[in-house]
């Protein structure tokens, strides 16, 4: 028994120093520099005095060989997949994600707290005139519908909700706000709908997330697909390959959903040498949003997947200096057309500019949220 115990450790052993010479220092370089950053500063592991004693290929090994540890079949080369879409920036994993596969020996401290209120608290003015840098506010379908209507609007104390009814205020509105307005049991202030949206798009770096009960439903964190690094390499097809049993490995130990998300749809469509508000650059998403699916779909049959590949598309933080009412229109225009091909929108950023008048800008914004765009910075 001794010598099988050992015979196995042996083995194990030889497995793990192989795994440790695919390692590839040099690929440091392929990570961008912000994002470089964040996994030496919360993934890279560290001692007790706060100093570096690991690389980021290192960690990136690790993650891959969490993720798959429970494969029975080609085990190493699925481990070395993993390893090459993450070490090549091919696709980078959720925060979350990257915590829980690869914990560090001496966590660092983590970065600014998100401020999160939703649009019927009480407090909105004053969280509106805040000198917070981020300011996330909540909006459900049914404020938007009374900003179109230029209807009324209630705010509610979320204290009272959540003490009177059991419920958080998000909660309240989606599902119990058309009575709870009407009734008299619980205090409300009622404003108009445009005023205050009028006051929320004046104010300083405001982040709107629509929402309702279905796209509540589908709410996930993103594994996202970095477009440009793929397209360069001409690693469409393999890196979608192996997407899908890494997210289906990371789910089953992780226990939450992920859903594939592309990032920088601008700068692949840039690098193309493609106008980025031309139509040639709508037909270009088109295709490759057709052919990653496509990619998708056959990697899913293969796994055996009984559960529906979960798509989405994300424009990340797009904005050109001083754009017009038209450049900002082609910019949702060109996400809408990516959501053709997803379950779930991603992100538009609107500049707020001396060209630009506040009706217009309300024009932006309802278009995005007609159009089904869950997330809309305002800078």
């Amino acid at each position: 028994m001794a010598y099988t115990i050992n015979g196995f450790m042996t083995i194990q052993q030889a497995k793990i120093k192989w795994l440790g010479l695919q390692i590839v220092a040099e690929r440091d370089r392929l990570i961008p520099s912000a994002l470089l950053q964040q996994y030496m500063n919360e993934f890279v592991t560290s001692n007790y005095y706060d100093e570096w004693i690991g690389l980021p290929q290192e960690r990136i090994m690790l993650i891959a060989m969490a993720t798959m540890q429970h494969e029975t079949v080609q085990r190493l080369q699925k481990v070395q997949e993993a390893y090459w879409i993450l070490s090549h920036g091919y696709v980078t994993l959720p925060a979350e994600v990257m915590s829980f596969f690869g914990k560090t020996f001496c966590q660092r401290k983590t970065r600014v707290q998100q401020y999160t209120m939703d649009v019927a608290d009480s407090r909105i003015a004053s969280f509106l005139s805040s000198k917070v840098k981020e300011k996330h506010i909540r909006i459900p379908d049914c404020f938007m519908e009374q900003v179109k209507a230029c209807g009324s609007w209630s705010l509610f104390e979320a204290e009272q909700v959540e003490r009177t009814l059991g419920c958080s205020l998000g909660d309240f509105n989606s599902e119990r706000f058309p009575h709870a307005a009407d009734g008299s049991f619980i205090t409300y202030k009622k404003v108009s709908a445009v005023g205050l949206m009028k006051q929320l798009l004046s104010s300083e770096g405001i982040i709107v997330h629509f929402y309702n009960i279905k796209r509540q439903e589908k709410a996930a964190l993103s594994s996202y697909i970095q477009l440009p690094n793929v397209m360069q390499k001409t690693e469409l097809a393999r890196t979608c390959t192996i997407l899908v049993p890494l997210l289906n490995s990371i789910e089953s130990i992780w226990g939450h959903t992920l859903r594939i998300e592309v990032a920088e749809w601008d700068t692949a469509i840039v690098d193309q040498n493609i106008g980025l508000h031309s139509e040639k650059a709508i037909l270009f998403i088109e295709d490759v949003a057709a052919q990653m699916n496509g990619y998708l779909e056959t990697s899913s049959r293969q796994s055996g997947m009984q559960r529906p590949l979960r798509k989405a598309a994300a424009v990340m933080h797009r904005s050109i200096c001083q754009a017009t009412k038209q450049q900002q229109v082609a910019m949702i225009d060109q996400l809408i057309a990516e959501q053709r091909h997803t379950d779930q929108g991603g992100s538009v950023t609107l500049e707020k500019s001396s060209t630009i008048e506040t009706a217009e800008l309300l024009q932006l914004l309802m278009k995005a949220w007609s159009g089904g765009i869950p997330e809309v910075r305002l800078i």
